[in-house]
């Protein structure tokens, strides 16, 4: 029955890309992140849906829907120009097999924040992007939420569809995601066009925070509080309210310091943050932090993805003392920072390409804020930069020790930022012509 229902809803955005091509690269968004071809037990059972999705959206826009192309600027320059670099380092990587598995994926994802642009030019389309993107990551994390809930939960733990180690199946990287859906989830609960904005959408929405936070807490990933604090002091710094919120987050730290958490798995798992000297898991992300500062100082250029696996790293002792593989055994322990993966496998160049990246990005989300703050018809851009620029930066705290450069959550806004832009540039010239075609 599984089966046949990811079956059927994939099946259901490949038709809906036949009457609106843009439908079709939902559906690349929903198998993204979902991953449907590794919760089915037939069908569509390992099947290559990205590659599918990707062919049929790329035929439909060419073959139906190239009006209003966005300007080439210098954001989609910078991605184009990163997805060259890193084939250029996995093809110069020491060892290319690891890299090209690696670069397999990640390309997938530099690719479509190129064309998320060209796909997504209306304001429904763009929401309906964000409600995809939403309702694909809360098809995940409502599990982890749900049993947090009823009081299950744990590091690694944390029963969420599908298995492994990678994407929303890591802790960390769900405590991160599920912190940064919450921003979104609150524009969308106060201007979706798509949604009838009533009492029952307002409970949905409002459901789907608690599930996230639930879910966050779930994982006592100590990567999800430092999310949290990020989000809690962004929302300060941007409410009209600074009050309540001083007022609020005075009241949660006293009752926060006055129990007792350390019998709860929750409160074990935090309390390592102060004794991260004495934890071997810190110890030996820091041991990789240093090793690739070393790396890069003789390898500038990076040794492409994966390059972690040169350092030879099994863990540190109790004692502080690396453990390393046997000379000459390729595998080691991964970079668990956005930062110091980037720059251990890009090298210098690729960091800055990356990093221009998201200070852009930024700096577009402030002016689109700024610029649409207070218009009757346009505040809903405002509102939007406000919340993704509020998601980037729980995005570059987390992902300060977590590995997810790659994953398509910062990508995705990257894209949606030069469409949001070029959105509002398209209104500003429609109502210029408006106007010139009125004046006598």
């Amino acid at each position: 029955m599984q089966s046949l229902f990811l079956s059927a809803v994939f099946a259901a955005f490949m038709v809906a890309g036949f009457y609106a091509p843009f439908a079709a690269a939902l559906g690349f968004i929903w198998v993204d992140m979902v991953r449907p071809q590794a919760l089915a037990y037939s069908i569509i059972n390992n099947q290559p849906l990205s590659f599918i999705v990707a062919v049929v959206t790329l035929v439909l826009f060419f073959a139906k829907d190239r009006k209003s192309p966005p300007k080439f600027g210098p954001l989609l320059a910078l991605i184009a120009l990163l997805i060259v670099w890193v084939t250029f380092t996995s093809a110069t990587a020491p060892v290319p097999e690891y890299a090209w598995s690696k670069w397999d994926w990640a390309s997938k994802v530099l690719i479509f924040a190129l064309l998320i642009p060209y796909l997504f030019r209306s304001r429904v389309q763009i929401e309906a992007f964000l409600l995809v993107f939403v309702f694909s990551s809360g098809t995940l994390l409502f599990s982890a939420g749900v049993k947090t809930l009823l009081g299950g939960g744990g590091y690694g733990t944390l029963a969420v569809l599908g298995s492994g180690n990678t994407g929303l199946s890591e802790s960390s990287t769900l405590a991160v995601v599920s912190v940064m859906l919450v921003p979104l989830i609150m524009f969308l609960m106060r201007y979706t066009l798509i949604f009838p904005r009533n009492k029952l959408t307002h409970a949905l929405f409002l459901g789907m925070i608690v599930v996230a936070l639930a879910a966050t807490v779930g994982t006592t990933a100590r990567t999800g509080i430092i999310a949290v604090v990020v989000l809690c002091l962004m929302s300060l710094a941007q409410s009209k309210k600074r009050m309540w919120w001083i007022a609020g987050l005075a009241l949660a730290a006293v009752v926060i310091m006055n129990l007792d958490l350390s019998s709860t798995r929750w409160g074990n798992r935090m309390s390592t943050i102060e004794t991260y000297n004495t934890d071997s898991s810190a110890m030996g992300r820091i041991k990789v932090w240093q090793w690739t500062v070393e790396y890069v100082g003789t390898h500038p250029m990076g040794g492409g993805f994966n390059a972690y696996v040169y350092n030879r790293i099994l863990g540190v002792t109790p004692e502080g003392e690396t453990q390393y593989l046997p000379e000459g055994q390729i595998g080691g322990k991964a970079f668990h920072s956005i930062y110091f993966e980037i720059l251990g496998e890009q090298g210098i160049p690729g960091f800055i390409m990356y990093y221009l990246m998201v200070v852009l990005t930024l700096v577009k989300l402030i002016k689109l804020k700024r610029t649409w703050r207070g218009d009757p018809g346009m505040e809903w851009i405002s509102a939007l930069s406000n919340a993704m620029i509020t998601m980037v930066m729980v995005f570059l705290a987390g992902g300060s020790f977590v590995g997810i450069a790659y994953q398509p959550y910062l990508f995705y806004l990257v894209g949606l930022t030069v469409a949001l832009d070029q959105y509002a540039a398209r209104v500003v010239r429609d109502q210029l012509k408006t106007k010139g075609r009125a004046l006598p």
